[in-house]
């Protein structure tokens, strides 16, 4: 078997994660990890027996390919020199910190024909994989990605940090072009926005609601849709699907509920779900959606295919995310009287307006 010789290039919280599963590989060689910190590359180096480097271009000749899990300001000055000498990348989301440096990226996977893949990691969950499967036409959709204060991913906001997950997600669906945006959001810990609620239309019909907070009490991943199949719960945590679809009776208009017999009503309401609204409860294949995604983006190097989350697609994650920022009317939480204002990071992105404050 030929083994793929692979690099790791950051050492933080994902790029540890990263490492780790992809030495347990038996068709990768974990050559190199990679981080201007001595101290987190050599941690992790030593769990798995790599080199400790402290620049990506050290990684030039040799490895083929790398997973970049650098702070988002950076995937641009990382990607491009390795695209440009050859080494297919596995970038984590978001794929650039700008709609240009994006751009650039998917303009130079394609002028050197390398694979790019973007870590949209909940594309590879096998919850999600189970309710699409099962949805059917999808005409409206909810989101809620929740989830305690980490101090991680400061160098971003919200909308960039969790929400880009479920905006690529409604992506993946094929909704059509996005025709409306609105969002409102809140900033609390003196940085970027920290929740964020958006409204996404698109050409198709398709209304999404999207919800993310950094800053919520308990943790909380899921997703619903109402489609032409009944609803579809999702619960991106516990891995499971619930679905409510339509009984025969029901999908052929012969059930009516003010035509049900008095006599029959209480029996009927007790098994609503089971004989109108047939409701059922699925557990989805308990797979790492991680190690899921390495093997995508393996397979598409060998098979020369485009991998499932594609850099294209990432560009277009991020350029909708853009919208959302541009598109907030932000708030602060109330501080106590006298303490110091903290200005909120300026971000341009120059096709795009700016976003609204207040």
């Amino acid at each position: 078997m030929t083994r793929s010789r692979i690099a790791v290039v950051g050492c933080g919280h994902l790029g540890t994660i990263h490492a780790r599963l992809l030495a347990q590989r038996q068709d990768v060689e974990l050559v190199a990890v990679v981080d201007p910190f001595p101290a987190s590359r050599d941690r992790v180096a030593a769990a798995h027996g790599c080199l400790a480097l402290s620049e990506p271009a050290e990684l030039i000749g040799v490895v083929s390919a790398a997973v970049i899990a650098a702070p988002t300001g950076l995937h641009a000055a990382v990607a491009l020199p390795l695209l440009e000498a050859g080494i297919d990348l596995l970038i984590e989301k978001p794929l650039a910190a700008t709609v240009e440096d994006a751009r650039n990226i998917v303009t130079s996977a394609r002028r050197q024909g390398r694979t790019v893949a973007v870590g949209h990691v909940e594309r590879f969950n096998p919850a999600w994989e189970l309710a699409v499967e099962r949805a059917g036409r999808i005409n409206y959709l909810e989101a809620s990605r929740l989830a305690p204060f980490t101090f991680r991913s400061l160098d971003v906001g919200v909308v960039h940090d969790l929400m880009i997950h479920d905006i690529d997600l409604v992506l993946s669906l094929e909704p059509g072009r996005l025709e409306h945006v609105e969002a409102a959001g809140v900033v609390a810990t003196g940085g970027h926005e920290d929740a964020v609620r958006a409204r996404l239309t698109f050409s198709s019909g398709l209304v999404a609601d999207l919800s993310a907070s950094r800053i919520h009490p308990v943790a909380k991943r899921s997703i619903s849709m109402w489609s032409t199949a009944g609803t579809v719960e999702v619960d991106f945590t516990a891995k499971t699907v619930e679905i409510v679809g339509p009984s025969a009776a029901v999908r052929s208009g012969q059930f009516v509920a003010t035509a049900v017999p008095p006599a029959d009503v209480n029996e009927l309401k007790e098994k609503f779900f089971e004989r109108v609204l047939p409701r059922e409860l699925l557990t989805a294949p308990d797979r790492n959606a991680i190690a899921c995604e390495h093997e995508d983006f393996l397979a598409a190097i060998r098979d020369k295919r485009s991998p499932r989350v594609s850099a294209a697609a990432g560009a277009a994650a991020l350029e909708v995310a853009n919208q959302v920022i541009d598109s907030l009317v932000m708030a602060r939480f109330a501080a106590p009287a006298g303490a110091p204002t903290v200005a909120l990071p300026q971000r341009h992105y120059p096709t795009l307006p700016r976003r609204k404050t207040g």
